[in-house]
């Protein structure tokens, strides 16, 4: 069947038989536009058009496909906590926001702070957070959802921790005086007797010991 006119040319005769196969390419659009299944080569651009703010090439697979999976929730709350809550989260998960009305001694209204640890609560060094490059990623993604009367702060906050130890020392404080009976060793010393090469005394007949005494 063709919708042809019966003077067409050879050359739309061939269009025509051309395009009636296009039913047979595979034209997979669900994946297209899907963050979880398309091929990673198309990210950035499936990132372009769903405007996701922030984009690094850097970023890990997993990172790029979450930062387009959350484009569209995030335009929904820009302006808000929750945004800003959701780009920290992307970049540096133990980073972490301070409002001005949750710390009101030291934060003037509508300042707030974002808390980047350099020593995780372990003890480990704080990693990539500690670079420069880091700290202006962070600036960069909160400046663009923040509200627009917010005023930022970056910290980079180290936290000690210690703990208490119990140590003890004893010195002689008083003393009592006891009695006690002295024994006396009336026996003969042996360096007055007579001895074997051995060490051993000489015994006269009667069980007595030769001695050395005059």
């Amino acid at each position: 069947m063709t919708l042809l006119p019966p003077n067409a040319t050879a050359l739309e005769r061939a269009l025509e038989a051309g395009v009636s196969r296009i039913s047979d390419v595979a034209t997979p659009i669900d994946t297209l536009v899907d963050p979880a299944r398309i091929d990673a080569k198309w990210l950035p651009w499936l990132a372009w058009g769903l405007s996701v703010d922030a984009w690094d090439s850097a970023w890990s697979e997993a990172v790029k496909r979450r930062a387009v999976a959350e484009s569209i929730a995030l335009h929904r709350i820009k302006g808000t906590r929750a945004s800003v809550d959701m780009v920290l989260s992307r970049i540096d998960d133990l980073s972490k926001v301070v409002e001005w009305h949750e710390e009101p001694d030291r934060l003037a209204p509508h300042n707030f702070e974002i808390h980047i640890p350099l020593v995780t609560s372990a003890g480990a060094a704080g990693g990539d957070r500690t670079k420069a490059a880091i700290v202006d990623e962070i600036i960069g993604a909160v400046e663009r959802v923040k509200p627009l009367r917010e005023h930022l702060r970056v910290v980079q906050t180290i936290e000690l921790t210690g703990g208490v130890g119990v140590q003890g020392a004893a010195r002689l404080a008083a003393y009592t005086r006891d009695e006690a009976q002295l024994a006396t060793d009336t026996s003969t010393s042996w360096a007055l007797l007579l001895q074997t090469e051995d060490g051993e005394p000489l015994e006269t007949e009667d069980t007595g010991y030769l001695d050395t005494a005059p």
